[in-house]
């Protein structure tokens, strides 16, 4: 994470460490004129924390108990946030390997939807 990333990071979540900062394949407008700005997803404690900053800020915050139906899509390769109402943002591509670490840290039980 870079400095203005851990800066919105800490402001939202406090000094609390994450289990987990993970920088996604995709990305927001976040105000860069030419390019979007990368999307990471942190699990902090009991809750999942979503964000991207450049020029402007992107953040939601979910509690994990209420996303354990969340799953990964090997035919997409997107890891997808449900139930994720209020989210904004609820699908991310990362390799299946980044699928199972951010499975891991919000302790899911069922890691692979196939539909």
């Amino acid at each position: 994470m870079n400095e203005l990333e851990q800066q919105l990071l800490t402001a939202e979540v406090g000094s609390t460490e994450p289990t987990l900062a993970m920088k996604t394949r995709g990305r927001v407008d976040a105000g860069k004129w030419w390019r979007r700005t990368p999307l990471w997803v942190c699990v902090v404690g009991d809750d999942l924390v979503i964000l991207a900053v450049a020029r402007r800020r992107f953040i939601a915050r979910l509690p994990l108990a209420e996303c354990r139906q969340s799953h990964y899509q090997p035919a997409t390769g997107e890891f997808v946030i449900e139930p994720g109402e209020g989210l904004g943002l609820n699908r991310f591509q990362v390799s299946p390997r980044e699928a199972i670490r951010l499975a891991e840290a919000m302790k899911l039980k069922v890691l692979i939807q196939n539909s």
